[in-house]
């Protein structure tokens, strides 16, 4: 072990303890890992070590290995957008000499709650047409059409149930608590605090339309199993997307319901997983949201045929709820 050249006499390790038990105490600590993907991140993230949150059920203050967060616009004082777009990636890395174990679903899964948008007055635009008393709800990422995108429509591998692989004596088996309490459910409770630490204030004009990620790096194998009628077939896999949902009281009813999602990637694939997935995705959200500015801090927007068309093309018929002359419009 090296010493520095303040060191004093008397700062060495005592007896019975070998310099070999504390790099084998660090390598399995996670911290390496913690620090590796931080460095990554610093070159185009501000990166918070330790980012603390409030655990809802505990109350407690708990922490995330990395909060790391990028400006998605270009900031200017004489031209500030109304809706700034920024990207956030709620981080937690983990290793193990055990696999974690998927459970995959056979169907694509789409959900209006991932990824999270935060920062904005509501969660949902709402829509109205010409001569139509309806109203219609998009979450922002529908009503922009993001699930249109790579990220959200390309080939990921979803599950509901996991597992991770434990030794119990001789055996390996599998537990479904520890990789749900020690990665998922931290993972969630820190998006949930989050989420509720940037609503906006009452009085305000200019937003902060954050685009929030969370991610547990796996410094583990990690398998995705497909059980079958007659057994079941098991594929390594370099990232899987985990969904979780809740039943929550609120006062409005589209919020009552949850699903939400974490992605769960090995830390030799993240490298790609933010060029080639990621990164896309936010440029084209950030984009969007640039274009929609007005739409997005007012909450509401006018598109005309929705009568005719309430699915597809919504993004480019998106038009300014306050432009629009009052006589033509139905009151929101």
């Amino acid at each position: 072990m090296n010493f520095s050249k303040e060191n004093p006499p008397t700062n060495i390790l005592p007896n019975g303890l070998a310099e070999a038990d504390i790099d084998k105490a660090i390598t399995k600590s996670g911290y390496p890992l913690q620090l590796i993907i931080g460095e990554k991140l610093r070159k185009r993230f501000h990166c918070q070590d330790e980012w603390s949150y409030i655990d809802s059920d505990s109350h407690e203050i708990r922490t995330m290995d990395i909060l790391a967060s990028a400006r998605l616009y270009t900031f200017d004082n004489d031209n500030q957008p109304r809706v700034r777009p920024e990207l956030n990636l709620l981080i937690e890395c983990k290793q193990s000499d055990l696999p974690y174990i998927f459970f995959l679903t056979p169907d694509k899964i789409f959900t209006n709650d991932f990824p999270l948008v935060a920062g904005l007055f509501s969660k949902n635009l709402k829509v109205v047409s010409d001569y139509d008393p309806s109203s219609w709800h998009f979450s922002v990422i529908h009503a922009l059409q993001l699930q249109e995108q790579e990220f959200l429509n390309g080939d990921v591998p979803t599950c509901f149930t996991f597992s991770k692989c434990v030794r119990k004596g001789p055996d390996v088996i599998l537990s479904g608590t520890d990789g749900y309490n020690n990665l998922v459910l931290p993972l969630l409770k820190a998006l949930k605090h989050f989420d509720a630490s940037e609503v906006p204030p009452k009085t305000a004009h200019y937003f902060d339309a954050h685009l929030c990620l969370a991610i547990g790096v796996l410094d583990a194998p990690m398998i995705g199993v497909t059980v079958t009628e007659t057994g079941h077939i098991s594929k390594l896999l370099p990232c899987v997307r985990v969904y979780r949902h809740d039943s929550i009281e609120h006062k409005d009813w589209s919020q009552r319901s949850k699903l939400s999602a974490i992605d769960l990637v090995h830390k030799d694939y993240f490298d790609q997983y933010m060029e080639e997935k990621v990164i896309p995705f936010a440029k084209r959200y950030s984009e969007l949201v640039l274009k929609h500015g007005t739409v997005l801090a007012e909450g509401k927007a006018f598109v005309k045929g929705m009568g005719d068309n309430s699915w597809t093309d919504i993004e480019p018929r998106l038009t300014e709820y306050s432009l629009l002359k009052k006589r033509i419009m139905p009151k929101l």
